[in-house]
């Protein structure tokens, strides 16, 4: 399983412009619910999984690659999958929805977690992972 890494790293330097996603683009769309996060833990609180499992990542961890991986505005989008596709990632997500139910600002992490796992199949097929 890749790292989890606690850091952004894109593949721009200080001197190139800004990544523009215009509010209106499918890529801006796609991230969204996750944007909108306020990073209070509740639903890592609420995840029977985080229980089960110390060493699962939980739905806040998980929610944040899903953001990134899934506009072109940023780089390093394999290294991010493989992170989240080990045994302590978004495949241990049993989909029981609890983080989704509790969370005060109505984002639902299980669906970011259903989107990741979709893109690191995806790239798994492809021979990427």
């Amino acid at each position: 399983m890749g790292a989890c890494k606690g850091s952004f790293g894109g593949t721009k330097t200080r001197r190139d412009d800004f990544a523009r996603i215009p509010p209106d683009s499918a890529d801006r769309r796609k991230v969204d619910a996750g944007i909108e996060c306020i990073g209070c833990g509740v639903c890592y609180s609420a995840c029977d999984v985080v229980a089960w499992n110390p060493d699962y990542l939980g739905p806040a961890a998980l929610t944040a690659p899903g953001r990134w991986s899934r506009t072109s505005a940023t780089g390093r989008t394999i290294e991010r999958l493989r992170a989240v596709a080990g045994d302590a990632g978004c495949h241990a997500c049993h989909t029981h929805m609890s983080c989704t139910e509790r969370c005060p600002v109505q984002i639902s992490p299980t669906a970011g977690i259903a989107g990741l796992k979709r893109e690191v199949a995806k790239a798994a097929l492809r021979g990427k992972l």
